[in-house]
């Protein structure tokens, strides 16, 4: 028994031995490899070179490496070397995971190549063969970040480019602190900056580029970020600019496009924004917000306003009895002979104004204001001229007729019908209707509808 524990004792051993002694001898064929890759690296010489690539390779194969293996090395070798061409064939027939890792460290080799020139002929494309290998090894995002940073640090004349990647990328605060930086120069740097911010195409980017154009007065441009962006915040902020500047048909649009943001979302946000409506005296507008938010009492009452402040007066005595109104439709009608000769008034400002003859528009690309073409404005200016008579007198007797209703609500509600009227803006007082200018004094440019 013991005779049988002693032999198979020592034929382990003896196979230990054996085995150390072959690893031992794999060992210095893969050191031999390493030196005779190395002195191969070194020949100017192709056919050389070659010959000791193949003695490596010999080497590493009595050293027991397999072919993917082999060429994993000599692709880094190829690659220490700066040989990025070779490096790449080599890689390519490696392991997969040293192809991903060998392609990628090429690719990176390419970046270094491209931004270590000055010659921006062959940059994009020396770039290119650097993204297609970054592609390969999984890492066009990083790759792109790279080639972001080398733009970069070029300085502005880099940042488009820059930009490009950094996208590419997927690096929202790359391309945000570019636009910091445009932001900080003041002037155009500002409008570049906000160019910046709606590449990133997100609701934060597109808020950041309309803040900017808004405060530099370019609205045209604030409003399509806005709008690009849903920011509701924004869009609500040039809807009111709108009503500033009297272009109030424009500034309902864009309400009733809020409304549509807020439908089935905020109906809280969209009350709000009814009653808002009402401070500008925008009443038809407040009635499709509150029907919008699902409120049809406030929607029937406001459109009963509405109807009144345009004179159509059946209308609005329909909706006064859907809203069990009916004290307002009995002042109505005790009020009736005082308010059609200002029913026929706002008629006949209506007709002037369809009657303008047709003009080719051109928006003002800062603005947004739709104003005539040159060619044209002579045109609307001659026809003013034609009516200024009849516009100065239907002013003067919207003054005198509105100082006969003795019904402040009635009264209320006239007022704002005319006042929507650049005419009468321009000649009357806002609070008494009493005329600011005699008619001697009043200019071609006061007769505006």
């Amino acid at each position: 028994m013991k005779s049988r524990i002693h032999k198979n004792l020592f034929t382990a051993v003896i196979a230990l031995l054996i085995f150390s002694a072959s690893a031992l001898a794999q060992s210095k064929d893969i050191d031999k490899g390493n030196e005779a890759l190395k002195k191969a690296m070194e020949q100017k010489d192709a056919a050389k070179r070659q010959d000791g690539i193949n003695k490596a390779k010999e080497s590493f194969q009595k050293g027991g490496m397999k072919p993917q293996e082999i060429s994993g090395l000599i692709g880094d070798a190829y690659l220490e070397k700066g040989d990025l061409v070779n490096a790449t064939n080599a890689f390519n027939a490696s392991t997969k995971e040293l192809k991903k890792d060998g392609l990628k460290r090429v690719a990176e080799g390419y970046v270094e190549q491209a931004f270590s020139t000055d010659n921006e002929k062959t940059r994009p494309k020396t770039i290119g063969k650097a993204m297609s290998l970054f592609a390969k090894s999984d890492a066009t995002k990083e790759g792109a970040r790279l080639v972001g940073d080398r733009y970069y640090e070029q300085g502005e004349d880099g940042y488009d480019q820059a930009l490009n990647y950094y996208i590419l990328g997927e690096t929202p605060s790359k391309v945000e602190q570019i636009a910091n930086d445009y932001f900080k120069k003041g002037g155009a740097g500002e409008s570049k900056a906000a160019e910046t911010f709606t590449k990133l195409k997100s609701p934060e980017g597109y808020q950041k580029a309309g803040d900017i154009y808004f405060d530099r007065k370019e609205y045209q441009k604030a409003i399509e970020a806005y709008e690009a962006g849903g920011n509701t915040e924004g869009i609500k902020k040039y809807a009111d600019y709108l009503y500033e500047e009297h272009r109030d048909a424009e500034a309902d649009n864009y309400y009733v496009k809020l409304a549509g943001l807020y439908a089935g979302k905020d109906d809280m946000a969209a009350e709000k924004l009814a009653a808002e409506c009402l401070s500008k005296n925008r009443y038809a507008l407040a009635a499709r917000i509150y029907e919008a938010a699902g409120n049809m009492t406030l929607s029937d009452k406001n459109n009963a306003f509405a109807k009144l402040i345009s004179f159509d007066l059946d209308s609005a005595k329909i909706y006064f009895t859907n809203v069990n109104d009916m004290a307002m439709i009995k002042t109505i009608d005790g009020n009736i002979k005082l308010l059609n000769p200002l029913k026929d008034l706002a008629q006949n400002f209506d007709d002037l104004k369809l009657n303008e003859p047709q003009v080719n528009l051109i928006v003002d690309e800062v603005s947004g204001k739709s104003v005539p073409s040159p060619s044209d404005k002579k045109m609307l200016e001659d026809y003013y001229k034609s009516v200024k008579d009849q516009i100065i007198k239907n002013v003067f007797d919207v003054s005198s007729n509105i100082a006969k209703l003795t019904n402040p609500e009635l009264k209320k509600y006239a007022k704002i019908r005319f006042w929507r009227i650049e005419a009468v803006r321009n000649i009357l007082d806002k609070d008494t209707f009493v005329p600011r200018k005699q008619k001697a004094d009043i200019k071609a440019k006061d007769i505006g509808l």
